[in-house]
């Protein structure tokens, strides 16, 4: 973690300021904090692999005590949950190796990690939208300057949309520590990790950003009213809120959570103007080529038979209208085939087929059958330019599709 951070930094209990703890074992490089203590007015908190830790799982507890008797790497072993000698051997092994792949380091993470949904993660439905919203949003309360916050962010997917938009970088908070190491070292590098507990008062200053977003997690939060509370809080008036991919407690999803209906979400951020949009239309617009309107809320009928919602809350006017979708560009990472694409080589050609990983994926995001075609023909000399920063006009319209995407270096 960058010193400056501090300056961002609140204890998430007592509200008070942090500060390195000199006297305690600690790892420096100039401006960045690599390992060490952190200390306010009531609590410690550890910083381990340049990432603070700022809530007291018992994991958290232990890794401390490990930093504190000069143990860095037993402290980053416990909070990867790598209790097993043999795991632990195998992820140190290739998280030493400078040519690892995000796709090696979450096997190596072990069959407990959540790591096929984060591989897969840039063409599904529920990113396409949040992509677009979040974007769509920042691009107006960041302008000029301002920071954003991507909450339970996971391994940086949706932080990484926000590089050059936010600055300084943006913030990525999850309470895992292992997404948030993958999200610094593959998906999202330069952002800021935060390690901290979405279900507890943000460890944040007032006022800290000027675009907070939250996608595919509120409705897992118990504490809804307390986060709400604190994304505003955190937000204030000159920027904005998103919330991507609420679960809707009137339909019925496998993978539910804690849903609320349509009329408890606007209420929760009441405060803030909220609009509330119907995911499936916002995809349909989206899939259609936009624009896309935030200018006017969907009507109850639409959000109610929904399965999922968008939130934007903001007193700005100059937010609500409709935005064009930026069209494929230069590539932030590098463009290459959808890791959902089988390919056959053909003589000149190459022959893309569509294989969802699992039936239990194809019956969450199923609706990309929208917009990624079941078998698509690339010519050759097109798809050997592959992996490129920029597309050649063959694959133009394919990148459209996200048959081909922009994806981080050493993604798979």
């Amino acid at each position: 973690m960058k010193t400056g951070t501090l300056d961002l930094l609140r204890c998430p209990y007592c509200g008070g300021r942090l500060e390195l703890v000199e006297s305690s074992f600690h790892e420096r490089d100039g401006d960045e904090i690599a390992n060490g203590i952190l200390g306010c007015h009531c609590c410690v908190f550890p910083v381990i692999a340049g990432i603070p830790v700022m809530h007291l799982d018992p994991a958290a507890v232990a890794a401390r005590e490990q930093i504190e008797a000069g143990r860095p790497d037993l402290a980053a072993r416990r909070m990867f949950g790598l209790d097993d000698e043999a795991q632990a051997a195998i992820f140190d092994a290739a998280a030493a190796a400078p040519t690892s792949t995000y796709r090696e380091l979450v096997e190596a993470l072990g069959p407990g990690f959540e790591g096929g949904y984060f591989l897969y993660r840039f063409s599904d439905p529920t990113y396409l939208v949040a992509e677009a919203v979040v974007r769509a949003v920042a691009s107006t309360t960041l302008r000029g300057g301002g920071r954003a916050l991507d909450l339970c962010g996971g391994s940086g997917h949706l932080t990484r949309s926000l590089m050059d938009l936010s600055s300084p970088a943006p913030v990525v908070a999850d309470f895992y520590f292992a997404k948030l190491w993958l999200a610094r070292r593959f998906t999202a590098p330069g952002c800021e990790p935060v390690c901290c507990d979405g279900n507890a008062p943000l460890p944040f200053h007032k006022h800290a950003f000027n675009a907070s977003v939250c996608s595919d997690a509120f409705h897992y939060i118990w504490t809804k009213r307390l986060l709400a509370t604190e994304m505003m809080r955190v937000t204030g008036d000159a920027g904005a809120i998103v919330v991507t991919h609420a679960h809707n407690a009137l339909q019925w999803n496998p993978s539910a959570g804690m849903p609320l209906p349509p009329g408890a979400y606007r209420d929760l951020f009441e405060e803030m103007s909220p609009k509330l949009f119907a995911e499936r239309t916002l995809l349909a617009d989206i899939v259609a080529g936009g624009p896309l309107d935030l200018s006017v809320e969907h009507g109850a009928d639409a959000l109610d038979a929904d399965l999922a919602l968008t939130i934007v809350a903001s007193t700005r006017a100059d937010v609500w209208r409709p935005y064009p979708l930026e069209e494929p560009a230069d590539a932030r990472g590098e463009f290459r085939i959808n890791p959902l694409y089988e390919s056959d080589q053909e003589d000149d050609q190459v022959r893309l087929r569509l294989r969802f990983p699992s039936d239990d994926y194809e019956d969450e995001y199923g609706a990309a059958r929208t917009y990624l075609p079941e078998e698509v023909v690339v010519a050759r000399a097109d798809a050997d330019t592959l992996p490129s920063a920029r597309l050649t006009p063959g694959l133009t319209s394919l990148a459209r599709r996200r048959v081909v995407l922009d994806l981080p270096r050493r993604y798979y």
